[in-house]
């Protein structure tokens, strides 16, 4: 009786489609969490900002090319990265206040939500390993 015990390649399989799904995932979520923390800070005067948050993933990018005063989209390299960004150039300012302007942080709030979601993925990812390694 022969039983092989090398799953190597369905674990390769498997680390870099689960780890396309959860950053793809985490990102789109990530955007969300921005816009939502800018508009409970109440920073829509125009909206400009506001539409300016975007999710770039392997699968695609919800930036959007008609945000006055927008910053180039940023990429991917790889499956395996996703970009979450404000393309108003003038969003650090908000965010971390002037001399003339208290700041009103809404990118780290919506990171710390984020970090929660990332961690539930890469548990996520322990399970699909284990299971790809029997």
């Amino acid at each position: 009786m022969s039983r092989s015990f090398n799953n190597w390649s369905n674990i390769a399989n498997a680390i870099e489609s689960a780890c396309t799904e959860i950053v793809s995932s985490v990102a789109r979520n990530g955007a969300g969490e921005v816009r939502n923390q800018i508009q409970a800070n109440g920073q829509v005067l125009s909206g400009n900002m506001l539409k300016s948050v975007y999710a770039s993933t392997p699968e695609g990018s919800d930036y959007q090319s008609d945000v006055k005063r927008s910053l180039p989209e940023v990429k991917p390299e790889n499956s395996t990265e996703a970009i979450i960004a404000v393309s108003a150039d003038y969003s650090v300012f908000p965010n971390y206040g002037t001399v003339h302007q208290a700041p009103k942080p809404f990118w780290e709030p919506a990171m710390e939500r984020v970090q929660l979601d990332f961690e539930v993925g890469l548990e996520d990812l322990a399970k699909k390993l284990e299971e790809a390694g029997k």
